[in-house]
C-alpha cells in the first residue's frame, strides 16, 4: 500500500518538473523581434528568395559580388562543420560586415525533418553558430549577428528523398540592415 502511494507521488512530481521545464523555456522579447525581423526580410521585395540569387552590392567586382550574394551554406547529415567551398563566401560577407559596422545579419539554422524537434533546434543553432564563429574570427562585431534556429520548421524542400534533405540542411545569412 505504501509503495503505491510513493509511486503516485513520484509520478505527480515528475509531471510537475516536466511542466516547469517546458514553461522555463519561454522566448525573450529580443528573440521574438529577431524572428520578426528575419521573417520581414524574407517577405520584403529587397530580399530575394533567400537562396543567394541577388546580385552583389553596388560597385563591387563581379566575382566579389557573387561571393557576397551566396548566403546559403549547406551541411552534411548530423554535422555543423562548414564546407570548405562556402568559406570564401562567408569571408566576403565578413569583410562587408567589418567594413559596414551598422550592417546586421540574421543567421538562420535549419535541419532536415529527421530527429526530434529539440535535437533539430539544437543542431540548427550549432550550424548557425559555426558560421557566426567564422564571421567573428574575421573581425565582425558579435553585436552585428543574430542567431535563430528553425530546426525543421521551414523546410526548403517538402519531399522525403535524400536530395530534399540535402537542401534542408543549411544556414541562411539574411541581411537585416545594410
Amino acid at each position: 500500500m505504501k509503495l503505491t502511494k510513493w509511486i503516485k507521488i513520484l509520478v505527480v512530481s515528475a509531471s510537475l518538473i516536466g511542466l516547469a521545464a517546458c514553461s522555463a523555456h519561454k522566448s525573450r522579447a529580443g528573440d521574438d523581434s529577431a524572428v520578426s525581423d528575419a521573417n520581414a526580410a524574407y517577405n520584403s521585395d529587397a530580399q530575394s528568395s533567400g537562396l543567394g540569387e541577388e546580385s552583389g552590392f553596388g560597385d563591387q567586382a563581379s566575382s566579389r559580388g557573387q561571393l557576397l550574394s551566396k548566403r546559403v551554406y549547406y551541411f552534411d547529415y548530423d554535422s555543423n562543420v562548414v564546407h570548405s567551398d562556402d568559406r570564401p563566401a562567408i569571408d566576403a560577407n565578413a569583410n562587408y560586415l567589418s567594413a559596414h559596422p551598422n550592417a546586421k545579419v540574421m543567421l538562420e539554422g535549419h535541419t532536415d525533418p529527421r530527429g526530434s524537434r529539440e535535437y533539430n533546434i539544437g543542431l540548427g543553432e550549432r550550424r548557425a553558430r559555426a558560421v557566426a564563429d567564422m564571421l567573428t574570427a574575421k573581425g565582425v562585431n558579435p553585436s552585428q549577428i543574430r542567431i535563430v534556429s528553425y530546426g525543421a520548421e521551414k523546410l526548403a524542400a517538402p519531399g522525403h528523398s535524400e536530395s530534399d534533405y540535402q537542401l534542408d540542411r543549411r544556414v541562411v545569412l539574411v541581411y537585416l540592415q545594410r
